[in-house]
């Protein structure tokens, strides 16, 4: 194997690493969900005065309002209640402390625990206000409002909540239709002359949903679609700050997971500001969208989604939504979503994923197997010429330039391309980064199961755990073929040969904590790579390393 065929090898184990540090960092422990049952949605509130004192912060005290907004809000109510809507999609409980809601579970989708997924925070509300006035911030979740529900006649909820200060009021109304996670929150401030903006977001991001702990908190981030750009804020950013403010077109800001999402979509061209927050340790991230208000009024009605990042669900609701999803660099984004296509229209008709990858995998292969088989003839041709170019490398050691030349000679002489080896494996890395990030990303994979211990193409395939390590299968079966794949491969230096026996090593090592989907595409890709060396090699027996019988 020449030099260049090493820096293909090199740049490859780069690529691999990089995902390795974008997508799998190191764990990092997971806050305490005290005071949640297993769901992770509050135990229901008693009542009486000690229920507001439940979601009240340790040593808060009633909200005043500043001067020019009269007295505190009032309202009919005198302790906290909550509001429960059910669809056939999802649970959610409002709380009237602040028109906030409490708790947002999906039935389609399960926890570690078998529960629900829960989308709100422990000990968290969400799509609170804050009012920004001239006298300072005024928090409006922890004002009791009054709260109404009412039934739609398409089958849906209506939500009304109310608070009042001498003339000014303050309206939240939340329309929950009976299909579809996305919901509308109409927000109406009247009279609040002293108020510039007002902020409503969604704080504290989303409660783990998988076992991969690590899948986790690599995800977890706030998003800001800004015009056509997208901006993923992670925890990590605010290791020295507590806000970070984004400007720009806002088309839709929230926050993330693995695989959902609560985004806020404001009235087309309404704001230009969102306020990022978040801490490092523990890990914590949120969006806040800043929205005008002028002469003390202010009248805006939001789409709120909360649910899944289904690619194609996303799409069918517009507004970008479908950008949350990451499928990789720009560049690569066409290529995934043909890929993620594909598969969604390969599944309708054979619903398992697992069988589903292996076609993929060896389709790609069989379409990529004339640059394969192109590559290997190169490198072996490159192989039979070691001795000459190490000759010449000894002959013309002092004069670089003449070197080349002769080299450039020797090539033209025996019709070698000397990138011949290395252009194939680039011109295929498109393909297999797009497939990398469908099968890393896709909501499809999650607790999708192949068969026998392979229960979740989302999570490593654990066959065993031995003394606390988790026995892995596929990855170990990946590195006996790699092992295979590189004593195939034609290495023209002997000395380099330890670099092509470590590549198994290094694959094994990144390999053995990655989702079952993406080990089974990459395992599948190296028996069906070993298979036409093997091919190659019948055809050609001088372009083996080993005897082989014709």
């Amino acid at each position: 194997m020449d030099r260049r065929s090493v820096l293909a090898v090199v740049l490859s184990i780069a690529v691999i690493l990089i995902f390795q540090m974008f997508f799998l960092p190191k764990r990092e422990p997971q806050p305490p969900m005290a005071g949640r049952d297993s769901a992770g949605v509050s135990a229901p509130m008693a009542t009486g005065g000690s229920s507001q004192q439940t979601l009240s912060e340790p040593g808060s005290t009633p909200y005043q309002s500043p001067s020019g907004l009269g007295p505190a809000f009032e309202t009919a109510e005198t302790e906290e209640r909550e509001i429960r809507v059910q669809t056939d999609l999802y649970e959610a409980v409002f709380t009237n402390l602040g028109a906030r809601l409490l708790s947002w579970r999906l039935k389609p989708y399960a926890d570690p625990v078998g529960q629900w997924v829960q989308l709100v925070p422990p000990s968290e509300g969400q799509l609170g206000l804050t009012v920004q006035t001239d006298q300072g911030p005024v928090d409006l979740r922890r004002t009791l409002f009054s709260a109404r529900q009412e039934s739609r006649s398409d089958g849906g909820k209506r939500i009304r909540f109310e608070a009042r200060s001498g003339s000014a009021t303050v309206t939240k109304v939340f329309e929950l239709p009976p299909t579809g996670y996305l919901i509308d929150a109409q927000v109406q401030i009247e009279g609040l002359t002293d108020a510039e903006s007002y902020r409503i977001g969604w704080t504290g991001g989303i409660p783990r949903a998988e076992r991969n702990e690590k899948a986790y908190h690599t995800a977890l981030a706030a998003m800001v679609l800004k015009g056509k750009n997208k901006e993923n804020v992670h925890p990590g950013s605010f290791k020295n700050q507590s806000e970070k403010l984004v400007e720009g077109n806002i088309r839709w800001a929230g926050v993330r997971n693995k695989y959902f999402m609560a985004v806020i979509i404001p009235p087309e061209s309404s704001s230009n500001r969102v306020v990022v927050t978040g801490s490092n340790e523990p890990k914590r991230v949120g969006a806040e969208i800043v929205m005008p208000v002028s002469g003390g009024d202010a009248r805006h009605l939001f789409r709120v989604y909360l649910g899944p990042m289904d690619y194609e669900m996303l799409k069918a609701q517009g507004y970008s939504l479908e950008s949350a999803v990451d499928l990789g660099f720009k560049i690569f984004r066409p290529v995934a979503q043909l890929l993620q296509t594909v598969m969604f229209w390969m599944y309708r008709y054979i619903p398992n994923y697992g069988v589903v990858i292996i076609i993929v995998s060896v389709l790609t292969k069989v379409i990529f197997y004339p640059l394969t088989r192109s590559s290997l003839k190169s490198m072996r041709a490159m192989q039979r010429l070691q001795p000459e170019m190490t000759a010449l490398r000894e002959k013309y050691k002092k004069d670089n330039a003449r070197l080349q030349q002769e080299m450039m000679g020797l090539y033209k002489k025996h019709g070698v391309n000397p990138v011949g080896g290395c252009l194939p494996i680039f011109l295929q890395m498109p393909v297999f980064i797009a497939l990398y990030q469908v099968l890393a990303n896709s909501i499809a994979m999650r607790s999708a199961p192949f068969f026998g211990w392979m229960h979740d193409l989302s999570s490593p395939d654990t066959i065993a755990t031995l003394g606390g390590f988790d026995i892995h299968v596929l990855p170990i079966i990946l590195f006996g073929f790699t092992v295979l794949q590189q004593v195939w491969t034609p290495v023209g230096d002997p000395r380099q040969k330890m670099i092509g026996y470590m590549m198994p090593l290094v694959t094994l090592f990144i390999f053995y904590g990655f989702p079952a989907g993406l080990n089974l595409y990459w395992t599948i890709n190296s028996v069906v790579t070993v298979a036409q060396q093997w091919v190659i090699h019948r055809e050609d027996p001088a372009t083996h390393p080993l005897p082989v019988k014709a």
